[in-house]
């Protein structure tokens, strides 16, 4: 009975771990201007989804201003999951599972080692990996639950 007991905390003990492990790696969503938490309703539309800011002042910051942060709102955008990656944001060919990079919280996967290389050696990453330009050769937008069955049925 006992053994039973202590086998049952020992899963229940690993349970929870491995969900407290879930919640930390997740990547926490930042005013793209401020740095500070967002409110949800404060965003502006970008591209095909939302951009979320901490106030007013900040969104209109973006609004008046917006090319001088096309990488963190890129960023976002992908944090969000209003975007995915589809490939390699440096070379924007297929990627492979075991070349990546972790931005912010965000995983990011390469083709090659050249291109994880560039990424490593990067001071900036979120500018080299979300910039307009790897934006257009690695990421678009994430298909809604709805359109994915909707895909699934047409076939």
């Amino acid at each position: 009975m006992i053994k039973k007991i202590i086998i049952g905390l020992m899963a229940l003990s690993t349970l929870v771990l491995a969900q407290d492990t879930k919640k930390q790696s997740a990547p926490k969503v930042k005013c793209i201007i401020s740095g500070d938490e967002i409110d949800l309703a404060e965003y502006s539309t970008y591209k095909a989804g939302k951009v979320y800011f901490c106030c007013g002042g900040c969104k209109e910051e973006f609004n008046d201003n917006g090319a001088k942060f096309t990488s963190a709102a890129n960023f976002q955008l992908v944090a969000t999951g209003q975007y995915s990656q589809t490939n390699c944001p440096v070379s924007g060919r297929g990627v492979k599972a075991t070349k990546f990079v972790t931005v912010e919280g965000t995983k990011v996967t390469f083709c090659c080692s050249n291109c994880l290389g560039k990424a490593n050696k990067s001071k900036d990453k979120v500018s080299l990996l979300f910039s307009d330009a790897s934006f257009g050769k690695g990421f678009s937008v994430s298909q809604k639950k709805d359109e994915v069955k909707k895909t699934k049925t047409m076939k």
